[in-house]
């Protein structure tokens, strides 16, 4: 036994030393920039990618851009030196730009602000390696560390993790060295802990952000080459590493480089030791194997520990200028607005083609994800990403209520949302004690969580069938998307689940409206703008939160039953959490702020219409659909931090007012003089 447990927890150290360097990563950003860089772990993996590709076949891929080649050929397959040189000469240029182009104009902006933009460049990272690499899949490559072994307390321990490790702890030691007695180090170092002071002082605060930019890049880089042949290679396995990742870091305070990498390899070893703990007899089943997910439940347990010891204690930088959140709107003309657009969509779904249909229905289920980060991000300033797996949530027990135990329809969606909300509420607890990009770190934390031990649990998920959803009725009357309906064609789906969840959608888009125009919305607001004052004329901070997380899962929650009834053979991949980033992607682009904004956002959502009509007439593949929203996402932060919806309004409010001017001009050019 001791064996075992022996050479597991040091078969964990190949991904510990993984997660460390990427939680190095984040917290070199950190220090150097403000920045919680979410795609750390997309940046080790698109330069092992870069390397994997040179060693092989001697190409540098290039993103797949209009008029620019897609590689630039060696001639040949590039060895080792060489291959590592490139590929870490790419993360440095990836540094530098990503900083000059995306987080330096940031510098001034809100958190959300750049938590969205740095979630946009990870979709985009990944969009671009899936587009390139065919089933995600590199090419194979010789391992780079030993793959010998050696034998200790009677165990196998192979030396390809002990270096792996090795070679993290001696670059936590050179970066401590380097940031404790360097000018360079202790410049950054005063301008994390005060970047007003630093200004005042004279130091390049930009520079040295570009910098920190430089070594985070390289060094998940470097990591990301030689863990090639330790851990296999795919998107999505080392882009969500940023989980355990940002669990290290938090340990650490995005601060400290020892603490970083100790929990960092901690992580990596408890997960490799979970591994061997679930052949045991005596460890927990569900459905007759082992409960998944608890290794990746551990991040969520280290990051919720860390916010009961330290809370509000955990660092933030001080910025020369915290800037502003997008402007909220008042619902006016809402009457007109709910029936100009549930006209159109309903006249769209009885006239349109079966393809449009689904479009239409892909967009009105958007439209409700969308309106839960209106709630609880645009309205009340707190950075949820388990928005989708709160969905999730009601998604699995709609199932459980309609199909296994009868539960009509309305009460299973009704029921299940409450569920969602609950879950929700729960979620929110860490929100009473911190917020802003802990937040952030926190829930997706929760929703990976969610994901892991709670969707893909076979108990839960329904195993290969999946969780089957039975078509929803009222009075006898069938409406899913596989029933006839009277109009349109009987292609699935049909017209009249389109119209009912029409019905349903724009019931939730007025209540939403008329909660931001109510006292309730008035106190949402308040907390957004400044807690302190908030708290201060009376507002119950701590209960205004919860209740917006629980309103938000609500809302989430029925969007999730309605996906439910949609697909009806529910599985993990429904509520996938890289949907979840794609979800925010488009409530950012749409206008986060404003139900109107929910609703455009809906338009933009993976598989809605906009994507639809891009696919059908322009020749834009599904494969393109996360390097748009990505991409899109980074323009929009940067450029246009209000979103479309917030554009649309400033544009008509500006026409608004030269109307009104050129009216007021021609009225005194029409006045006799003697009245002038």
């Amino acid at each position: 036994m001791f064996e075992k447990v022996l050479t597991f927890l040091v078969l964990g150290l190949g991904e510990g030393a993984l997660i460390s360097a990427v939680g190095l990563g984040v917290v070199l950003t950190f220090r150097g920039s403000g920045v919680v860089n979410f795609a750390t772990g997309a940046m080790a993996m698109y330069a092992s990618y870069v390397y994997s590709d040179l060693r092989v076949n001697g190409d540098l891929f290039l993103p797949p851009l209009p008029g620019v080649p897609t590689k630039i050929h060696f001639g040949g397959p590039l060895s080792f030196w060489p291959a590592t040189m490139v590929s870490l000469l790419v993360a440095a240029v990836m540094g530098v730009a990503f900083h000059l182009l995306i987080f330096r104009p940031l510098r001034h902006a809100p958190v959300l602000a750049k938590v969205v933009a740095s979630i946009g460049l990870m979709l985009t990272l990944q969009a671009i390696v899936v587009h390139r690499f065919t089933g995600n899949v590199a090419p194979d490559v010789n391992e780079i560390l030993p793959s010998t072994s050696f034998h200790l307390f009677g165990a196998v321990v192979p030396w390809d993790r002990i270096v792996l490790a090795v070679i993290v702890v001696v670059a936590a030691a050179a970066l401590w060295a380097v940031y404790r007695f360097t000018r360079f180090g202790l410049a950054t170092q005063a301008a994390a802990e005060n970047e007003k002071g630093a200004v005042l002082l004279g130091f390049p605060t930009d520079l040295l952000a570009g910098a920190n930019w430089v070594l985070g890049s390289v060094l998940a880089a470097l990591i990301g080459i030689l863990v090639r042949g330790i851990i296999p290679l795919e998107p999505n396995l080392l882009t969500l590493l940023i989980v355990p990742a940002l669990a290290a870091a938090l340990t650490g305070g995005f601060a400290s480089f020892g603490i970083t990498v100790a929990a960092g390899l901690a992580i990596g070893m408890l997960r490799s030791l979970v591994v061997f703990l679930e052949t045991l007899s005596w460890w927990p089943k569900s459905g007759g194997t082992p409960i998944p997910g608890v290794g990746e439940a551990l991040p969520f347990v280290v990051i919720a520990l860390v916010m009961v010891v330290r809370g509000r204690s955990l660092p933030t930088r001080g910025a020369v200028d915290a800037g502003r959140l997008p402007f909220v709107p008042r619902p006016i003309h809402l009457a007109r607005g709910t029936a100009i657009w549930g006209v159109a969509c309903a006249v769209a779904l009885l006239t349109l083609d079966f393809g449009w249909r689904g479009a239409i229905i892909n967009s009105l289920t958007g439209t409700l994800l969308v309106l839960s980060f209106v709630v609880i991000t645009g309205w009340v300033g707190q950075i949820s990403l388990a928005q989708l797996a709160l969905a999730g949530v009601a998604g699995f027990t709609v199932s459980k209520l309609a199909h296994d135990h009868g539960v009509p329809f309305p009460l299973a969606p009704l029921l299940a949302a409450l569920v969602a909300a609950g879950v929700g509420v729960v979620a929110a607890l860490p929100a009473l004690r911190v917020r802003g990009v802990n937040l952030a770190v926190v829930t997706l934390a929760a929703a990976v969580t969610l994901e892991e031990m709670g969707f893909k649990n076979t108990a839960i998920s329904g195993g290969s069938a999946g969780a089957l959803v039975p078509s929803p009725s009222l009075f006898g009357v069938r409406f899913g998307p596989t029933n006839h309906f009277l109009f349109g064609s009987d292609k699935i789906p049909t017209a009249g689940f389109g119209l009912a969840l029409l019905l349903i959608v724009v019931l939730m888009c007025v209540l939403v409206a008329n909660l931001r125009r109510g006292a309730t919305g008035r106190r949402l607001l308040a907390v957004r703008s400044n807690e302190r004052a908030a708290a201060g004329v009376g507002i119950d901070v701590g209960r205004t939160k919860l209740l917006a997380f629980g309103l938000a899962a609500f809302v989430a929650g029925i969007g999730g039953a309605l996906i439910g009834y949609k697909i009806q053979a529910l599985s993990a991949d429904s509520y996938d959490v890289f949907a979840s980033f794609s979800l925010l992607a488009a409530a950012y682009l749409g206008g986060i702020t404003s139900v109107n904004g929910a609703v455009v956002g809906g338009l933009l959502t993976t598989g809605g219409v906009s994507f639809y009509f891009l696919q059908r007439y322009v020749g834009v593949g599904p494969e393109f659909q996360f390097l748009i929203g990505g991409l899109g996402l980074i323009v929009t932060v940067v450029l246009n931090p209000e979103g479309i919806a917030g554009a649309t309004r400033e544009s008509a409010s500006q026409f608004g007012a030269l109307l009104a001017r050129r009216r007021g001009r021609r009225r005194r050019e029409a006045l006799p003089e003697a009245a002038v």
